[in-house]
Parts: C-alpha cells; sequence; structure tokens
C-alpha cells in the first residue's frame, strides 16, 4: 500500500508542470503574457493559478491603455485577438488595448469540481468572484507597467463589467485616470430606486395595454407552458426586439388564447430557451460556473425586500440560475457579498463618463443620475436605446473616444455630445 501512495505522489509531482503547461496560452511573448496570481487573495495557502493577459500588437508605453474590463459572464474577443477587439472599438489607432481572460477559464484554469465531477460551490463562490477579479486586474496593472509603477490607466467596461470598475475604482481609483462605464448596474441604488427593473415587464405591459397583464397572470396561473421558460423569453424580448411591446403583446394574446406556435419559435432561437441555460452541473465549465454567480451581487439587495405582488422574469429566471449560491449564503457557510459603498465613491479623483439607456430594463437609467451626486469629474449621456445599447453604436464609438482622449468636459466631447448621430434623451 506504502508503494502504491508513493506511485502516486510520483505521478501528481511529475504530470503537475505539464498540467499547467496546458492550462497555458501557447505562446508567451511581450504580448501574451501568463502571470502566477493567488487562487485566492483572503488565503494564500490555496496556491496560485496562471492567468493570460494580452496586449495590442502595436503596444506603445508612450500611449495610453486601455484595460476592457468583464465579468464572470462576459467575454470580450477569443484569447490571441486583442487587436480585433480594439479595431472594432475603434481604439487601435490611438490607444494601447489590453484584455484578460477571466480567471477560471481555459488559459487562467482553476479547478472547481469535485472528483465526482460536481461542483465545489463553496470554493467557487470564494475564487470566482468579483473582489478576486478586482485583485487581478490590479496585478496585471502592476505586472504591465512594473518599470513604471506609477502609471494611470484607462478603463472600460458595461453592465457587470462596468459594476467591476466600480469595485476597482473604491479600492485603487488613484491607478485609473479615465473610466467609461456602460450599462452597469448598483444594487444599493436599485434598491433605494424600489428596483425598477424588476417591474419593467409589469410597467411596459400596463402602458401597452393594461389587460396583458391580467391575460399574462392567466397564461401562468393555467400552466399552459413551463413558467420559467416563459418568464426567460418575456425577459429576452427586451434585450433582441426593436419593439418589445409588440412582440410581448402577441406572444401573450397568443398563449392566452392556448397557441404554442410562437412560444415554440422563440425556444428555437439561440438564448431563449431556458432549459438549455440550465447546464447540468456534471458539464459545467468555468463559464457557466462563474456566470451564474454573477447576479448573486445584485440578487441579495432585492431579495431583501418584500416579495412583489406582479411577475418578475429578470430575479425569477436569475434567482433560479444562481440557486447553489443562494443556498450557500442562507445556509451561512459563506458570507453575502457586500456592494460597493456609495460612500467611497466621493474620494475618486477619476473622470467617469456614465453611459445608459433610457429603456434599459436590467441597468435601470437612474442609476447614471443617482451616481452623480458621488463622482467629482463626472458625465452622463442617456441614450434612446435599450441595455445592449446597439441602436446608436456609431454615437457610442465616438463618444467613447472623445472621452478617452479629451476627457470630461471638453470641447470635443461636447461637439459629439451634440452631433447628429448621438440621439441623447432627458428624464
Amino acid at each position: 500500500m506504502r508503494l502504491y501512495h508513493f506511485i502516486i505522489v510520483v505521478l501528481i509531482f511529475l504530470t503537475a508542470p505539464l498540467y499547467s503547461q496546458v492550462c497555458k496560452y501557447p505562446q508567451e511573448d511581450f504580448y501574451n503574457r501568463n502571470i502566477q496570481l493567488p487562487i485566492d487573495y483572503e488565503n494564500p495557502a490555496a496556491g496560485t493559478f496562471s492567468l493570460y493577459y494580452q496586449l495590442t500588437s502595436n503596444f506603445d508605453f508612450n500611449r495610453p491603455t486601455i484595460i476592457f474590463f468583464y465579468d464572470g459572464q462576459q467575454e470580450y474577443g477569443r484569447p490571441g485577438k486583442v487587436d480585433d477587439l480594439a479595431k472594432e472599438y475603434d481604439f487601435f489607432e490611438f490607444f494601447n488595448v489590453v484584455r484578460y481572460q477571466y480567471r477560471g477559464r481555459k488559459y487562467s484554469y482553476i479547478e472547481l469540481k469535485n472528483s465526482d465531477g460536481t461542483v465545489n460551490w463553496e470554493k467557487a463562490y470564494r475564487v470566482m468572484s468579483s473582489e478576486q477579479a478586482v485583485e487581478d486586474i490590479e496585478r496585471i496593472r502592476q505586472d504591465l507597467f512594473k518599470d513604471r509603477p506609477d502609471t494611470k490607466v484607462f478603463v472600460y467596461g458595461r453592465s457587470g463589467g462596468g459594476y467591476l470598475i466600480q469595485r476597482y475604482l473604491a479600492k485603487y481609483s488613484k491607478n485609473v485616470k479615465r473610466a467609461f462605464i456602460e450599462s452597469a448596474p448598483h444594487p444599493i441604488i436599485m434598491k433605494q430606486l424600489g428596483n425598477p427593473e424588476s417591474k419593467y415587464l409589469y410597467n411596459l405591459l400596463m402602458k401597452t395595454n393594461p389587460a396583458l397583464n391580467d391575460k399574462l397572470n392567466t397564461v401562468l396561473g393555467r400552466k399552459i407552458v413551463p413558467d420559467l421558460n416563459l418568464l426567460w423569453i418575456l425577459k429576452g424580448i427586451p434585450y433582441k426586439s426593436k419593439n418589445p411591446k409588440g412582440e410581448l403583446a402577441k406572444l401573450i394574446n397568443e398563449l392566452y388564447q392556448g397557441k404554442k406556435s410562437l412560444y415554440e419559435q422563440y425556444l428555437r432561437r439561440q438564448g431563449f430557451d431556458f432549459s438549455k441555460a440550465l447546464v447540468p452541473e456534471k458539464k459545467m465549465s468555468a463559464w457557466e460556473i462563474g456566470g451564474v454567480l454573477v447576479p448573486v451581487e445584485f440578487i441579495l439587495e432585492y431579495k431583501s425586500g418584500p416579495e412583489p405582488n406582479y411577475v418578475d422574469p429578470l430575479y425569477a429566471c436569475l434567482g433560479k440560475a444562481s440557486e447553489p449560491y443562494i443556498r450557500l449564503i442562507e445556509e451561512k457557510k459563506v458570507e453575502a457579498p457586500v456592494p460597493v459603498p456609495l460612500e467611497k465613491f466621493k474620494e475618486v479623483e477619476t473622470e467617469v463618463f456614465w453611459l445608459t439607456g433610457k429603456n434599459d430594463h436590467v441597468s435601470p437609467y437612474q442609476v447614471g443620475i443617482e451616481l452623480g451626486n458621488y463622482f467629482k469629474n463626472y458625465e452622463l449621456f442617456i441614450a434612446d436605446d435599450n441595455h445592449n445599447l446597439t441602436i446608436h453604436k456609431g454615437c457610442y464609438l465616438l463618444l467613447r473616444n472623445a472621452f478617452f482622449q479629451y476627457g470630461i468636459g471638453s470641447k470635443k466631447l461636447q461637439e459629439v455630445r451634440n452631433c447628429v448621430k448621438c440621439k441623447e434623451w432627458t428624464p
């Protein structure tokens, strides 16, 4: 038995370096970097992992550097394709761009599963959090500018990536000159506002035709189709439709009449079948494991309020997907995440530009208005658009570039705000 144990230990020792190499990006040079970082910054004994980040091919220390922030649900471009990302955003000519692979994924691998293939949810909760990611990004900055430690960067992020920027600014704002944030939530403000994002569907139906709300409740009561599948579709339509009122009305009316053909058409469209979004635990990759952790930071503030008396597809679906993590918190096996304290933003000197959509049903535009009371150097642009900000993309390219090149209050930025491509909405 001792010989058997000895052989196992030797095999682990011999294969560990090979395994480490497999999980690294295969090309290492000035532009493609694998750096060793703590798996858990609060528990150094947990060991290290290799995190991959990449630089644009025209990187020059004499030019400003933009770091793309993204969370456990997002990905900006494929590994090795950072030039394509920089060109898509029209940054390539004037800026360096840095893109990282979120911790836990293929080239930034951390083992998150037990030997039987099930997810170690407690470990995943601790090591895949936004707090850990913030530390990763700061270590990237330190590694890149180790010979110029006082270098300030520019940062860009949208939705959850924008919330990650808020966490970063609360701790490392002295390292950031300018921050461009799009469609980002803040759970404390959203709760203070009464969670308007949870009422989005209800309010939209009432504006369209109050009878639609009654019909939807009837459809759900009759169990004509599985509840969560329908709610997932209702949540998804405002993301992807230029006429959400019309699409929602048509779907609800057909289901009310007992017809399922339109509902089944939605199920065949990519991203609309909730049963496919719920990946079996043993088949989950780091992408899915990290992805269902992201909403937890926002769900908890919402759940601390009373149960809604209206249909809320957003939190119903997010809550279902995040159940393993919510259970850990409710069972007090882990501490609940703490949102960024708003008062911390009053200490931030960074220039912040906040872009949001008036029809954003995930991160209400009112968040951007409220944050103007906290950030010192701040501009807000409310577009006639939704959460995805796809209707006036030409405007957003101009806004980002003018802000990063010239800054808050500049003549160039004001010219862009007033140009024909930009449709600004005032509440």
